[in-house]
């Protein structure tokens, strides 16, 4: 994978419940990682919402549902409630560390070929699933507003640069899997 490729996603959807599962399903993917802030819910949410709860329930025949977040052990277990698996991450283990991918590959014994990763970050959830040779889904974040400062440096000094790039050198990608992403700072 060249360099400038590794942000680039290989799908884009508004929204992780846009997303055409059964598609995905019938092309042999077995199991879906998901990111926790900002793809399932907000950042300061301490609850998925039911709607959300619910539609992963309803895929959960057709996948492994595994929640792959560098949220703490405590924040995904507030959240989950049991309800799906998760990959806790260390320290020095976050994404986009090969890691938690190995280790959610190993533990739900499935291949990269057999996996989506889907998340909200360049930085952490496309470049970590790319490295892999996992199928990468970006989506759009649900509420930029309140996200930590680690996320709002990251999306202002590698995302922000690398879209610009691309809308300049490449403005059909640029459509195809960015224009709804990101509202670029005026």
């Amino acid at each position: 994978m060249g360099k400038a490729n590794k942000y680039l996603p290989k799908f884009y959807y508004d929204s992780f419940l846009d997303i055409p599962y059964e598609y995905l399903a019938k092309k042999g993917i077995k199991a879906l990682f998901f990111d926790l802030d900002n793809t399932l819910l907000e950042n300061n949410q301490k609850t998925l919402s039911e709607e959300n709860k619910q539609f992963l329930q309803q895929i959960q025949p057709l996948f492994k549902i595994v929640i792959l977040s560098n949220a703490s052990k405590k924040r995904l277990e507030t959240v989950l409630k049991n309800n799906f698996d998760y990959i806790p991450l260390t320290f020095f283990h976050k994404k986009p560390s090969s890691w938690g991918f190995l280790k959610a590959l190993e533990k739900f014994n499935v291949s990269a070929e057999e996996t989506v990763m889907i998340g909200d970050q360049l930085r952490t959830d496309i470049l970590g699933a790319n490295k892999m040779k996992i199928t990468s889904i970006l989506v759009k974040p649900i509420n930029r507003n309140n996200e930590s400062l680690f996320s709002r440096l990251s999306r202002y000094f590698i995302e922000r640069p690398y879209i610009k790039k691309i809308k300049k050198n490449n403005p059909q990608i640029y459509q195809q899997k960015f224009k709804n992403f990101v509202e670029l700072e005026k």
